[in-house]
């Protein structure tokens, strides 16, 4: 079975080799892969496949798909309906600003409406007038010349000319139904023969095309006065006479990865995308830049977004890959899998600790492919990594371990005790020879003595730590979860612990123990958090303090901070800000990848670079790329919905010539977008004369008016990236009639004084309606937040068992769905495990309820030990049983997981002098969607009974096929 496994693995990490190797030019640079956002079939509005993707003017997107159009604009998909749901097989954005759609059984033009909707024209009747058979129609592709729009159906290339008319030709025999677009030429390769140009009123073979005769061109360009053609063995290029194959990196790019379609880019280079799901980028030269596999099966169709991004369609999703971002990635198609805890670089290597310990070293082209280290114990978590000139420092689920130099073993410094994770390595920033290895009930000391890693010293923190730093020589701190702060005092030649003192309320820290309190260090200021609260160390005491600024902070309790030479950072599980060397203030970086989120260090490696760890893959910053700047978003509305009491809504125009006239009382419904494609985005609004304030900045992107007085107003947006500079306001103009009341005839009809009568009621009603309403906004708005923090709190005591303090059956049949979707989303296996305590019933009999309860909060308490990843979930089913739910688990590590879970349970509670054992029950899958995820529980119950007749205290796996 090893032997299978190993070769399993070797030809996975050769076909990974295969799929990220760019073949370019010659580096020493360990670089990552560009940032990519994928969209599966479960993210997107309509089933696969999805054929082609084009950029309108204003910069929203718009996909082919088998059950008709999508548009994605402002961060939203959407499937249109003007087109039908009918699959198109191809779409194209024409010259004068429309998206001409191609399908089965649909041809036609795409328009937008002033409203933002869209108005589908049907072009099939013209293709009818000239000549096409009645009845299905299919029209396969499309392109488009100075002359008009090209589609080709039924073995005829059809051509809408701009004079209205419509021109057919025949197409050669065997010619391919996807015409070649260069420039203002439009081709078609007839395989044996070569290319045929389409003119006037034929087509004609191009002489001197021999070259392409038996080879596969997706796609041509102009280049430097004349045509450049991608075919199946490289580039070629005419001069308008004949064809020569060039020299460049394509030559071996192509053999490996055929290429399907290609594009030119907006800095004059190209990106090639492949049959097997690969994208090349060359630059203006024809030099390989990158070559990456960026989807799964064939690449359809590519094009670049506004912002420099480049929009990949395939064959079961689509993507967007980011270039132009100073972030780069290591993680999946470098052969990284599942959870990653840290990374450091040490000799010549990146190390990553995960499922083990993986490293990598530069490649000939600068990807590397990652490998386990093959170490005892290798299958367990690691979760600190620290390269030294003394060694790799490893901390895992056993403890700490050095690799010494020149060593391939590396030593204990500990002897391993399961459950005493090392889950953070913190250098001393003030003796190289120091290290703080952190666990979760104590601080270890490290030393250097002749060259090697030594203990020195280690002590009880007294419970868990928020945010450690030292802060001068012999001297650590750390945040208590209980409330307040912890301080460390040690000697410096021998880490022996010499004094620890706790900071409160007489220190000036809150004393409120329910919140906590994190630290937090910047500029070499220490800053502690509590709820909102923020203070900072001044001598002996804490004085109330602001937080440096953090452009769109959310969760300051879970802030960390790192200075180095490359600058100051600082981080939350979600958000990551950086401040240059020399710089004065903050900025959030758009990592702009929603899956990566999940910061978890910063570090400036020993190689030079500075590199991120997040929860599946580790970001690293390219200097080159460093001062790329981003478009800001530019705020507009994407709907407007004119709303009354007396006339159904209706939608008014997004961009109107001369201003809307509302009538009296009318409401409106708007909805926020940006010209960008950017999903971290916020918005301010303001409407002087009806509330002439800035609105806070919100994500929101819905917003109502009800019954707007009587006045000219002008509705004001602005946008920006999530704490960044706002952009120049959006204006739109409306005005809004006045009631009859309020019209001037009628002021006049009861004469002078009856006027001055109504107009001082007029006003005040309105004064007061505007104040009544602003606020009954304010009153619904703190109802809803007091109604939500009810349900926050009534959802808690719900999924909580009241024995054990773990989750509940009830935590467990919510999770178990998320978990599936989360797997199927990432093609990840999905473990769950049934535990039963051995003999349960004999035991209570023997020891009576209360001490039977005993041991199961002692059991439950056991099993949540073992748990540390954030999805991981361990609930009590009923009575004795536990169920385990393990994202991203395999077999091996659910049997070696379980394995722990049985020893751990076996060892606690025969310490506690009340032997139990438990017997487990494993099942493993791939979810996929559309199962039910209970089938995995009964699977795992099945097999857990199957343990018990075989005489329990034992793990056993189920075979999915038999139960």
């Amino acid at each position: 079975m090893d032997s299978v496994q190993m070769r399993f693995r070797k030809g996975l990490m050769a076909l990974l080799l295969v799929c990220v190797l760019p073949f370019a030019h010659a580096s020493t640079t360990l670089h990552g892969l560009p940032l990519l956002r994928q969209f599966g079939a479960s993210q997107l509005p309509a089933a696969p496949t999805y054929p082609g993707v084009v950029v309108d003017r204003a910069g929203n997107l718009y996909a082919a798909s088998g059950e008709g159009v999508m548009v994605f604009r402002s961060g939203v998909w959407e499937l249109l309906e003007a087109s039908g749901e009918a699959p198109v097989y191809s779409i194209m954005l024409a010259r004068d600003g429309s998206i001409v759609v191609a399908g089965a059984g649909v041809f036609g033009r795409l328009l937008r409406q002033p409203d933002g909707t869209h108005k589908f024209v049907d072009l099939l009747p013209r293709l009818a007038s000239a000549g096409l058979v009645q009845g299905p129609v299919e029209v396969f592709s499309l392109g488009e010349t100075s002359r008009g729009v090209h589609a080709v159906s039924a073995g005829s290339l059809f051509v809408l000319e701009k004079d209205g008319s419509t021109t057919r030709m025949q197409l050669p025999a065997g010619a391919r139904t996807r015409p070649l677009v260069a420039g203002d030429e439009v081709f078609f390769r007839v395989p044996g023969q070569g290319l045929y140009r389409v003119d006037k009123a034929a087509m004609v073979l191009v002489e001197g095309m021999e070259l392409l005769a038996k080879l596969r061109v997706p796609a041509a360009w102009p280049y430097r006065g004349g045509l450049l053609f991608a075919a199946a063995d490289g580039f070629h290029f005419s001069d308008g006479t004949r064809v020569r194959k060039l020299d460049t990196e394509a030559d071996a790019a192509f053999r490996l990865h055929e290429p399907y379609t290609g594009i030119a880019l907006a800095d004059g280079g190209f990106a090639i995308g492949s049959f097997d799901g690969t994208i090349m980028r060359f630059s203006p030269d024809l030099h390989l830049l990158d070559s990456f596999a960026a989807c799964a099966g064939e690449m359809h169709d590519l094009v670049e977004d506004r912002e420099g991004a480049v929009w990949i369609s395939g064959e079961n999703g689509i993507a967007r890959l980011r270039w132009s971002l100073p972030w780069t990635r290591y993680g999946r198609l470098h052969g990284l899998n599942g959870r990653i805890f840290d990374s450091t670089w040490y000799d010549g290597r990146l190390w990553v600790a995960s499922m083990g310990v993986w490293s990598a070293q530069p490649s000939a082209a600068g990807t590397p492919i990652f490998a386990l280290s093959q170490w005892p114990r290798r299958d367990l978590e690691t979760f600190a990594l620290e390269g030294t000139n003394a060694g790799l420092l490893i901390g895992d689920r056993y403890g700490l371990a050095v690799l010494d130099p020149g060593q391939t073993q590396p030593r204990r410094l500990l002897p391993p005790a399961l459950g005493d994770s090392v889950s953070r390595l913190m250098p001393s920033a003030f003796d190289a020879r120091r290290m703080f290895a952190l666990t979760n009930t104590k601080i270890i000391v490290l030393g250097q003595h002749d060259g090697r890693w030594q203990l020195q010293g280690q002590w009880q923190i007294g419970g868990a730590a928020l945010g450690v730093y030292e802060s001068v020589a012999g001297e650590l701190w750390a945040g208590d979860a209980g409330g307040g702060a912890r301080r460390w005092r040690f000697a410096t030649d021998t880490g022996q612990l010499l004094a620890e003192q706790h900071f409160g309320s007489k220190q000036g820290l809150p004393a409120d123990a329910g919140k906590g309190t994190r630290l937090f260090r910047s500029d070499r200021v220490l800053y502690a958090i509590s709820g909102q609260q923020v203070h900072r160390l001044q001598g002996e005491r804490f004085v109330a303090v602001a937080l440096p600024v953090l452009p769109g902070l959310q969760a300051p309790m879970e802030l960390e901070g790192e200075d180095n030479a490359k600058g100051s950072f600082a981080w939350t599980a979600r958000q990551l800000w950086w401040r240059k060397p020399g710089a004065t203030t903050f900025q959030l970086q758009q990592v702009s990848d929603s899956r990566v989120p999940g910061f978890n260090r910063v570090a400036l490696h020993r190689d030079g670079q500075l590199r991120v760890v997040t929860r599946d893959s580790v970001l690293q910053l390219d200097p080159a790329a460093i001062e790329a700047v981003a478009t800001p978003p530019q705020a507009r509305l994407d709907r407007i919905e004119l709303q009354g009491p007396n006339h159904p809504p209706v939608l008014l125009p997004l961009l109107p010539k001369t201003t809307p006239h509302l009538p009296a009382g009318a409401g409106l419904a708007l909805r926020f977008g940006v010209q960008s494609m950017e999903p971290e985005v916020e918005f301010r609004y303001r409407m002087p004369g009806y509330h002439d304030e800035w609105s806070p900045w919100t994500a929101g992107r819905e917003l109502t008016y009800q019954r707007l007085p009587a006045g000219a107003y002008i509705f004001q947006l602005q946008a920006r990236v999530l704490g960044g500079a706002p952009t120049e306001a959006m204006n739109y103009p409306l005005q809004v009639a006045p009631f009859w009341y309020q019209r001037p005839w009628v002021r006049v009809g009861f004469g002078v004084a009856g006027l001055l009568f109504v107009v001082a009621v007029v006003r005040l009603r309105t004064r007061a309606i505007n104040a009544q309403n602003r606020l009954l906004e304010q009153k619904i708005n703190e109802r809803t937040a007091e109604l939500q923090s009810a349900n926050s709190r009534l959802s808690a005591l719900a999924v909580t068992d009241g024995l054990t303090g773990i989750a509940n059956r009830h935590a467990m049949e919510k999770a178990l769905p998320r978990a599936w979707q989360r797997c199927v989303e990432q093609q990840e296996p999905l473990a769950v495990m049934m535990i039963d305590v051995d003999h349960f019933k004999q035991f209570n009999d023997t020891h009576g309820h209360h001490i039977g309860d005993l041991q199961l909060r002692r059991v439950a308490q056991t099993l949540a030990a073992q748990v540390t990843g954030a999805e991981e979930l361990v609930a009590r089913y009923g009575g004795e049983e536990f169920v385990l739910i393990l994202p991203g688990c395999d077999a091996q590590m659910a049997m070696a997981f379980g394995e722990r879970l049985r020893s751990a349970v076996e060892q606690v509670t025969g310490a506690a002098g009340q032997r139990v054992t438990i017997s487990v029950g494993v099942a493993v899958c791939t979810p996929v969607p559309g199962e039910d995820p209970m089938a995995l529980v009964r699977c795992a119950d099945l097999a857990l009974y199957r343990g018990k007749r075989e005489g329990r205290n034992r793990v056993e796996i189920a075979t999915l096929d038999a139960e």
